[in-house]
């Protein structure tokens, strides 16, 4: 089974006319993703900071984690976009959950730790 990229959206900001105000940004984005040719989409949330983002945690924690942080030195959805679509093609396996899996160690899935 493989995956494919439906949208990619943030609750925060329009991103595709996203500019940020400062040179240290953080916006959360979420990303539908599907099996090829279903419908059907789960999320998966990361988020998108710059390096100046970054420094300023430092300056107010000793550690800062990096999980489900994607890190860029200037905003460029275009950009964004081919990376993500690039890691989800990558993402292969015998079934969805196997999938997801793989997609979930950079990005936070929705059903991630789901115990029905």
């Amino acid at each position: 089974m493989r995956a494919e990229l439906k949208s990619l959206d943030s609750v925060d900001v329009d991103l595709r006319s996203y500019v940020p105000e400062h040179e240290a940004f953080c916006v959360t984005v979420i990303a539908r993703i599907g099996a090829v040719g279903d419908v059907g989409a789960d999320n998966f949330n990361f988020d998108v900071c710059s390096p100046q983002w970054l420094a300023t945690e430092f300056a107010s924690f000793d550690v800062v984690s990096g999980r489900h942080k994607l890190f860029m030195s200037n905003f460029n959805f275009d950009a964004l976009e081919a990376y993500v679509t690039k890691r989800v093609r990558q993402a292969e396996g015998p079934d969805w959950p196997s999938v997801a899996e793989k997609l979930s160690r950079w990005s936070h899935w929705e059903f991630e730790d789901y115990r029905g």
